[in-house]
Order: structure tokens, then sequence, then C-alpha cells
């Protein structure tokens, strides 16, 4: 359906000119968000996110917002620092790990059809796919590829020699020589090499690259018009370019626009407009059906994806189902997913007792805690909801040098350290890269600026839970802040192993 714009009023215009409004009706007979029940909360986030944009730092943002046939959509500053042109609500921009949600979609069209089944290994269709350890590859079953809990240790990697039909494939290759973190279904770590294992099965069974299945099989079908997968046709709109601080503390345009597309499935390609998000948004909300009326996926396999598959029993780490993560928040359950791109990140929450979802993306490091106040604004001043920090405090009975150690992970390490305090911890973080290809291509995507190896303190919240000192309770209500809670973990019945977690990664001891 036609969006049409409108104005709020001339002097919001005028005094704001990098900002826009729309309202799009879902159907017929439909209000326009302005006179619907998001007004609003429209009229609160039009004054918010312009205020936290320059209190956290981030250029450009754009959010939407739907709920029951109603659309709210905003932008404000600027989407290209080196060009100066305005963030605008059709502004395309670079969908990160949010596509690890369209992937397993796409993934699950084929289990539908039946030609892929979730518990059979990954080796069925992919014989000649092999880790570093022995036997390890026949172990995965596919539908741990997309629930974080196939314990493959190669998150950072990301190969970038390969930029044609075989770049995923060069993925895939580079996986021979990494091994794992835990036994498949032992624990949750964060998967890039997962979701790219999953696209590459797509690519074998469909004889398209990735990028060509996820368009004609999950953007055109939707009606995602304005959502393409390359650099060369996103330059043909207005796109978005990522910003870090520089040297002087002021933003600076991202010196690398996207990730290498051997990363594809786990989120490097897609560009996508917020309202293309919100479509998408939208046919799950509706059990697999777009709203234009295409059924994408069943209902079955729709509900499948939300529906838990493991429960690491932490606040800094979500229930997770099929390609969603599931957290608790407000006293219901949202379908989450965020997404980083060189020098932005995207968010999409939805919330289905409410019929509501709430897509939005940004550039520079504010981004990341102003999706959590867009979220956390909506669910209180618009829902009514009490959100609270997912954790209450206790009194710790096990001793700070109980957690001191080194942990390690693909290219990682984390030294803990008793602190000063009685219950602190002093946490270093290093990364290590494996290649000069891996640290060229990881220090673009991370900024030209920045401690490679900060140390914070943590102080605990109770035994094995802890939060970084200083940060007030209220910052870890979203789910972006409580990413940074660190937990520690002992998996099965011997004490050497164990594990810290934080922002949903497992690192073990050494």
């Amino acid at each position: 359906m036609r969006r049409r714009q409108f104005v709020a009023g001339a002097a919001t215009l005028a005094a704001t000119p990098a900002i826009a409004l729309t309202g799009r009706p879902a159907s017929a007979g439909a209000q326009q968000a302005g006179g619907s029940s998001l007004a609003g909360i429209g009229e609160l986030l039009a004054d918010l996110i312009p205020r936290l944009a320059g209190e956290l730092g981030s250029p450009g943002y754009v959010a939407g917002i739907y709920q029951d046939g109603s659309e709210w959509m905003f932008a404000h500053g600027v989407r290209n620092l080196n060009t100066g042109d305005p963030m605008t609500t059709d502004t395309a921009w670079l969908l990160g790990s949010i596509t690890k949600v369209l992937t397993t979609t796409l993934l699950l069209k084929y289990v539908e059809a039946g030609r892929i089944d979730l518990d059979a290994p990954i080796t069925r269709y992919l014989p000649d796919f092999r880790l570093g350890e022995k036997g390890a590859a026949e172990r995965i079953r596919v539908q741990q590829l997309v629930n974080h809990c196939n314990g493959i240790d190669a998150d950072t990697l990301m190969p970038a020699r390969e930029f044609g039909p075989d770049a995923v494939q060069s993925y895939i290759d580079a996986l021979s020589g990494t091994g794992t973190l835990f036994a498949p279904g032992e624990l949750l770590h964060y998967t890039n090499p997962g979701f790219t294992i999953a696209g590459r099965i797509i690519e074998t069974l469909s004889g398209k690259s990735f990028n060509r299945a996820l368009e004609e099989e999950i953007f055109a079908p939707i009606g995602m018009d304005r959502s393409v997968t390359s650099a060369t046709q996103a330059i043909l709109h207005r796109t978005a370019l990522g910003a870090y601080p520089g040297p002087g503390g002021e933003m600076e345009a991202a010196g690398l626009f996207m990730l290498p597309v051997s990363a594809a499935p786990a989120g490097a390609t897609p560009i996508v407009t917020v309202g293309d998000l919100i479509a998408f948004a939208r046919t799950h909300l509706a059990d697999g059906v777009a709203p234009n009326g295409t059924r994408v996926l069943s209902a079955e396999h729709t509900r499948m994806m939300r529906t838990p598959t493991f429960d690491l029993k932490t606040p800094n780490a979500p229930p997770v189902g099929l390609g969603w993560f599931l957290p608790p928040i407000g006293g219901t359950t949202g379908w989450w997913h965020g997404g980083g791109s060189p020098g932005g990140t995207a968010g999409l929450t939805v919330f289905p007792e409410y019929d509501l979802a709430i897509a939005s993306f940004g550039t520079g490091p504010g981004s990341s805690p102003m999706h959590d106040r867009l979220v956390t604004t909506v669910l209180r001043e618009h829902l009514g909801l009490t959100v609270e920090a997912p954790f209450s405090e206790a009194q710790t009975s096990l001793p700070m040098n109980y957690y001191a150690g080194d942990y390690e992970a693909f290219e990682s390490r984390l030294e803990v350290r008793a602190g000063k305090g009685g219950n602190e911890l002093e946490v270093t973080s290093h990364f290590l890269p494996s290649s000069e290809e891996q640290e060229r291509v990881l220090n673009l995507y991370t900024g030209p600026t920045g401690d490679r190896s900060p140390t914070l303190t943590y102080s605990a919240i109770h035994d094995n839970l802890f939060a970084p000192a200083g940060l007030p309770r209220d910052y870890f209500s979203g789910v972006w802040g409580r990413m940074a809670l660190l937990s520690f973990h002992e998996v099965g019945s011997d004490p050497v192993r164990r594990y810290a977690h934080t922002r949903f990664r497992a690192a073990l001891k050494a």
C-alpha cells in the first residue's frame, strides 16, 4: 500500500528540518498515526529522540512503531556525515544481525516444504563440512544453527577475500580450522557461524546465492520493496552510513559501509527501511501472513520460531526460540533481535500481547541505549507497564577469587581478577586477531578510536551475576542494557568447565 506523508505542523517542520513524520494505514478504514492510539506516544518520542541523540551521541536516528493497524514513523539528524543529508523515514540502513530472524524464517520455509529436518545433522545437507575437532561437525543439528546452542567457537570470524557467488562457501571453508566451546545444546553462545551455515544449506538446496534467495523468498512476498542486499543496489536510494567518535570526540563517518559478504546470512548484507522491517514484524504477528495478504510461512512454523528452545536462566541472556530472543520485560514477553553494522545499530522488538512492533536504527555509540529508551518509554508511557531491571540483589556467599582467571573464546580473552572492593571484579577484555585480515576488518568495524583492551569494574548483584559498576539499575531494564551484565556458569558435573557469559557470548576458563 502506498505510504503517505504528513507533517505534524509548520512550526515543527521549521524548527527541526531533519525530522519527518509519516503515517500509513494498514488496511481500509485504519486511522493515520496522528489520530490513532499512537498519537500521544508519538508526540512524546518526537521530543525524546532528539534530546537523547544529543546526550548519548547518535547523529542519525529513525524509528517506527506499529500497533493495531496504525503506524508512526520518525527520523532525526543526518544519515551521512560526509554529505550532511538528512535522515528520513524512507532512508535505508544495514539490518545487521536482525537478519538472523529473516534467515531463520527462510530456513523454516524449507522445513515446511519437507526439504530440511531440524533434527538432522547439518552434515546431511553439507556432507563435506568439517570443524577443527574430529566428529564435532557431525554432532550439530540444524536447529542448533539458529538457536545459538551449537557451540562453534568462531563468533568474530569474517573472511573478506571472496565477494562473488562463493562468498558464503568461503566462510564455511574457513570454519574447518575452528573448534568448539561446548557440546551442542549445553550452553548459549552467540553464533554468526551457525546462521552462516544455515545460509549455506539454503544456497545448496535452492541453487541460488543467499542474497538472491532472501530477496526472492522473503523480501518480495512480504512487500519489502526498498530492501536490498548490496551496496550497488543501495546507492540508488537514500542510504545511511554509520558514524563513530573521532580522535577529538566529534562524530565522524564510518570508513567501512558493510561487513564481508561471506557473513551475509548472519547479517552482513541486508539493507532495509524502517517501513519494510515493520512489514516483516507484522508478518510474524499475523502468524506468517504478510500485510499484503501473502502467506510467507505456515502458522505452525512461525509459532515454532517464538517457542523457547533453550534458557540459560540468567538475565543477561534471555530464552531463545529459533532466530528470536524472547526477553521477559514489563510483565510480558517480547520477540527481540538487535543488529550491529559499521558505526550503526538496529533493533526490532515485538510484543504480541499488544499487537505492537518497534523498529529502529541509529548511527553512533548512543544508538544502542536509545533503542532501550525507545522501547521502555513505549511500554511505560503508552501501555502503562512497570519496567524494571530483571534482577534483585542478594548477599554474596562466594569470594571474588572464585571467579578469577582467564576466560577464552575465539580471538578474545577476559582477564577476571578480584577487585579492590569486597564484592567487585576487575575485568580486562582483549581482542586477539587470528590474522591480519581479521584485524583489519574488525578494526574498521569497531571504529578508529577507543581502547582495544578496556578494563571495567563489575559489582556483584548476587552469586554468579555482576553489573558494570556505576550504572543506574534502570540502565538494565531494556534488552541492550542487560547484555552488559556478566554471569558465570558451570556446565555438567566438572567444576573445571566454568564459563563467563556477557553480551550473549560464552568464554571458557583456561
